[in-house]
């Protein structure tokens, strides 16, 4: 009653305890482990502040119910299953003013370490000079082919598992990520960073950026695929410098600026494969607005947040490692 009455005074216009809502929580493994007795945990928001959680455990049938939960103007809850010590979301649920008997679902997976279920179908590497320095900003489509939350079965020295590991270039700066990655869930290593989080089933669009310095005369860059990979495609944006290593370019396309690019494709690549290449003769371009708007139709889908995660967010992770 004290907590409800310090929010009250502190964010007007909350009515309290008059709404209940209802969490079903489904196994999508196929003769999953039972969710009876896992936790629920429901973050409520004003707009983008998270105010309070509540926890109740599921009951029979697979929901968990909470009750008198508040509601008003930009109220919202968020669900959280726990399940084999694994922590899958629902989508947001609004909580407006006189709302009532509202429902929420959560679908959880069963746990497995067998990470040969994981791969890469598209990755795009896409590089650009920029005020100094090389921008490169990638795309994956990560894919669990299997019916099962996949886990690492290594451990850092926390005891976090190692599930998503990147390998990025030698001294890269200013990495950002969004989408699909959580920050918690994020650890920056010298040689770049890894996820421990499970990866759900399906298939998810991961988005990460970073730079390289070009004070020096050439950029030497090398990749190390810790994922099969299907297709790894490298767009470079011509005219502002050579990319050597890798050959003739596979094509040419024309940016949302008119400037040209070319692009250089490898096919089925194996955990251990590297491409290795080096940039140099660099003449930099002030903006970088649009650049890459002609691969937005093949990416269309990196605005979409995967079902299992909670919310789209920005990580910017140091400032330079190696």
């Amino acid at each position: 009653m004290a907590l409800a009455v310090l929010l009250a005074a502190w964010m007007p216009g909350i009515v309290f305890g008059q709404t209940r809502l209802t969490v079903e929580v489904t196994n999508g493994t196929a003769d999953g482990a039972s969710v009876v007795g896992d936790e629920v945990t429901l973050q409520l928001y004003k707009g983008q502040e998270p105010i309070r959680s509540l926890q109740v455990k599921i009951g029979e049938g697979g929901k968990a119910v909470f009750e008198g939960l508040p509601t008003g103007q930009e109220m919202a809850a968020v669900a959280r299953a726990r399940h084999q010590n694994m922590a899958f979301h629902g989508q947001p649920v609004l909580l407006a003013p006189g709302a009532n008997g509202l429902s929420a679902s959560v679908q959880v997976f069963d746990v497995s370490t067998d990470t040969s279920k994981l791969s890469v179908g598209t990755h795009h590497i896409m590089i650009a000079v920029r005020s100094g320095s090389l921008e490169i900003t990638e795309y994956m489509q990560l894919r669990n082919s299997s019916d099962m939350a996949v886990t690492g079965s290594r451990r850092d020295d926390q005891d976090r598992p190692i599930v998503i590991e990147v390998k990025l270039p030698e001294s890269f700066e200013d990495l950002a990520a969004s989408g699909y990655f959580e920050q918690p869930a994020l650890v920056l290593t010298p040689n770049g960073f890894y996820d421990t989080m499970a990866v759900p089933p399906g298939e998810h669009q991961v988005m990460f950026s970073y730079k390289l310095d070009i004070d020096r005369g050439a950029v030497k860059i090398a990749k190390e695929m810790t994922l099969p990979t299907a297709e790894l495609t490298v767009f470079w944006e011509h005219g502002q410098g050579t990319l050597e290593g890798l050959g003739g370019p596979n094509g040419r396309l024309a940016n949302a600026e008119g400037l040209p690019l070319e692009y250089y494709q490898r096919n089925d690549l194996k955990p251990g494969d590297r491409i290795a290449f080096q940039i140099c003769g660099f003449t930099a371009r002030g903006s970088d607005t649009h650049t890459w708007i002609i691969l937005a139709a093949v990416f269309a889908a990196i605005v979409v947040v995967a079902l299992l995660r909670l919310r789209p967010t920005s990580i910017r992770m140091g400032q330079q490692h190696g």
